[in-house]
């Protein structure tokens, strides 16, 4: 549990600040979620969340500027980890404005160049943590590079039988793509290299998991047209977003996941899907590289490269042989390399450089 008003915290022991300030659940909160449980173990903490966390009490923005303007006891600052553009902007509010006694740690994902507007605000952050070495090479001066993780156990705990209902479960090769319904995730691609997969093999399905925001609505629908028209209709399953609390029973119940993405500033999708057991085929973006060894621990594609994806997908499901070698070796790789231990660690590591500079 934080520390915080609620749970009879002062607000004095305070030293640490995580937000996660946006209208829905993204992948960013997703990785802000997972720390915050194992963060709270290791510094006095208080959160301020847009949408709810069950179990943590949330600040709003201006019970927050309230606390940082107090002491804290035994600190000479607080640190407040910021995101987005929207968290560097009020948390340079509160030091610059405000004068909070207060510096600001900068998690940077992208792998491209940050246009104006973010890098002016990068630019004034006290310490910047890139995830990955590509996207060290586009900010600095980066402080250290420390890759997201996840939950190890949450996710090896995964359970098929749980999603009981569930109509994929009935096909004996599930292949699925977690991600929104868009272009830049690749669903159109996934849907195209599916069709070919599924020809001539109803012991096949495809699971679609994702919320289509209104935007992409018409992008769906053309999705659709086209498994109707391969007369694919019943081994295509589309998803709306499964709770948070699901992730691993979804993951569990999956023999391939696919992660084609056209750009990812991270992604967590790979490395979620491996600890649990499942296959993966992904592109080459965002971390991907780092985290899946082609031929090892699953197969990497060039992004927008359908062919590619379509032949990957074919190999794998053709040898039994190589599908269960890429799930063994694919969870070995996540425990040694990204667990949230791990990034735990190397964040705790930042903070106490800034706290304790010698």
């Amino acid at each position: 549990m934080t520390h915080s008003k609620r749970d009879g915290a002062a607000n004095s022991d305070i030293e640490l600040v995580v937000s996660d300030i946006h209208h829905r659940i993204s992948g960013v909160s997703a990785t802000v979620r997972a720390l915050v449980p194992a963060l709270a173990q290791r510094f006095k903490m208080a959160l301020i969340f847009t949408m709810p966390y069950s179990g943590f009490h949330t600040e709003s923005l201006f019970s927050l500027l309230r606390l940082l303007r107090q002491p804290v006891t035994g600190r000479a600052f607080r640190i407040w980890h910021v995101r987005r553009n929207n968290e560097m902007f009020w948390a340079l509010l509160a030091r610059d404005l405000f004068r909070c006694k207060v510096k600001l740690v900068f998690t940077s994902a992208a792998i491209r160049r940050h246009s104006w507007y973010p890098r002016q605000l990068i630019k004034r952050m006290d310490a910047i943590v890139a995830v990955s070495q590509r996207s060290a090479d586009w900010v600095a001066p980066v402080v250290a590079i420390v890759p997201h993780g996840v939950d190890i156990k949450r996710f090896e705990s995964g359970q098929a039988s749980a999603l009981a209902a569930a109509p994929w479960l009935a096909f004996a090769q599930r292949i699925g793509i977690v991600g929104r319904v868009r272009p830049e995730k690749g669903t159109d691609l996934f849907v195209s290299a599916m069709i070919a997969t599924l020809a001539k093999h109803p012991e096949r399905c495809a699971v679609i998991v994702g919320k289509t925001t209104a935007k992409y609505q018409s992008f769906k629908k053309n999705l659709q047209q086209q498994i109707d028209a391969a007369g694919l209709t019943g081994q295509f399953f589309f998803i709306d977003e499964l709770p948070y609390e699901q992730m691993p029973d979804l993951y569990a119940s999956l023999e391939v996941v696919c992660a084609p993405a056209l750009y990812e500033g991270f992604g967590l999708v790979p490395i979620e899907a491996m600890v649990s057991g499942t296959a993966i085929v992904a592109s080459r973006t965002g971390a991907y590289e780092d985290m899946v060894l082609p031929g090892e621990t699953g197969e990497l594609v060039d992004c927008g490269d359908g062919p590619a994806l379509t032949l990957a997908l074919t190999k794998i499901l053709a040898e039994p042989g190589k599908l269960q070698a890429y799930q063994q070796a694919g969870r070995r790789r996540v425990r040694a390399q990204f667990s949230l231990a791990n990034e735990i660690e190397g964040l705790a590591r930042v903070y106490q450089q800034l706290w304790d500079p010698r």
